[in-house]
């Protein structure tokens, strides 16, 4: 296991466990070796990085799996770091919900794709009913006990199909009265995942056209159910105030990522071909996307500014 040597690390998500009892069909962690992470790893890692303020205890596969999650949640907590969580939802029965909100963790995002139980099981082969009502419980024993935290919200991969299917999700969102916002992101298409997709699934993947519906889908929802708080949501954290014409990546300027094998890369969407991060850096500053960022928004985002700031420079030369 590599640190992040000469990087400040403020955030990182942790992946618990590669296992989960759902089978998502766009999910790389089906076809990832089953394990759990290290109980001794998880602690190095805490002790490496002493400037962690927010750590995500997410990865893929379904966190509250793993047998010492609640361990892993009291230490990050006793060191005064922020936690959040995004899980499936299926796991909320009422004594990890007490658990849950006895650790005083940060936010919960349970991730969804359809409102629609028949729509629910075939993408994720799981039943609605049992996250329904474990959306619920958490919300009520919450505010029995009169706390505001967690946030509780759901984290959204939109389909090329269901793109136009999710009013139900702000329907559920309201109903349950959920506060932690609604979060987007499609369908991811970076070849480290898209490879693992069978022909159904990588015909949901999005062309151009989806891409620029699936953006104005995800800002009517911000609009909807926004974010509560820019912090309330691990990514909006990570990538407050980030502009691609002046910043580089957040990830790899504080961020790392912990995955169940024990491995630490740069960013949590890096599985292959991890890179170090100043050589991914300086590729960016040079307006080329690094192979291992193959895909990646941001990173073209970024490389695409500076290709077009070089462009202005040489121009008024």
């Amino acid at each position: 296991m590599g640190y992040r040597q000469g990087v400040t690390v403020t955030f990182a998500q942790i992946e618990p466990t590669t296992r989960c009892n759902f089978t998502c069909g766009f999910c790389a962690g089906r076809a990832m070796a089953q394990r759990d992470l290290d109980w001794n790893v998880f602690r190095a890692f805490l002790a490496a990085h002493p400037a962690l303020r927010h750590v995500e205890l997410q990865g893929e596969g379904e966190p509250l799996l793993h047998p010492r999650f609640f361990d892993m949640l009291a230490a990050c907590r006793g060191r005064g770091i922020r936690v959040s969580l995004i899980t499936n939802g299926s796991l909320l029965s009422a004594e990890r919900v007490e658990r849950l909100l006895d650790f005083g963790i940060h936010s919960i995002h349970v991730s969804m794709e359809s409102a629609d139980p028949t729509r629910f099981a075939e993408i994720r082969r799981g039943k609605f009913d049992k996250v329904r009502e474990g959306l619920a419980r958490l919300v009520q024993r919450r505010r029995e006990r009169g706390l505001v935290e967690p946030a509780v919200g759901l984290a959204v991969t939109v389909l090329r199909s269901t793109q136009d299917a999710l009013q139900g999700i702000v329907d559920l969102y309201r109903k349950l009265s959920l506060d932690g916002g609604i979060v987007a992101q499609r369908l991811q298409p970076m070849p480290v995942y898209s490879r693992h997709y069978d022909a159904a699934m990588q015909a949901e993947l999005m062309d151009d056209a989806d891409v620029r519906r699936f953006l104005g889908n995800r800002q009517a929802l911000a609009q909807l159910a926004p974010v509560p708080r820019p912090d309330a949501f691990f990514y909006h954290a990570l990538f407050d105030g980030f502009d691609p014409r002046r910043d580089n990546c957040p990830w790899l300027v504080k961020g790392s990522y912990l995955s169940a094998d024990g491995r630490t890369t740069a960013c949590c969407f890096m599985k292959d071909e991890a890179g170090d991060a100043p050589s991914l850096l300086r590729t960016l500053e040079e307006g080329e996307v690094p192979t291992a960022c193959a895909g990646c928004g941001t990173a073209a985002a970024i490389a695409n500014a500076r290709r077009d700031q070089a462009m202005r420079r040489a121009v008024l030369k």
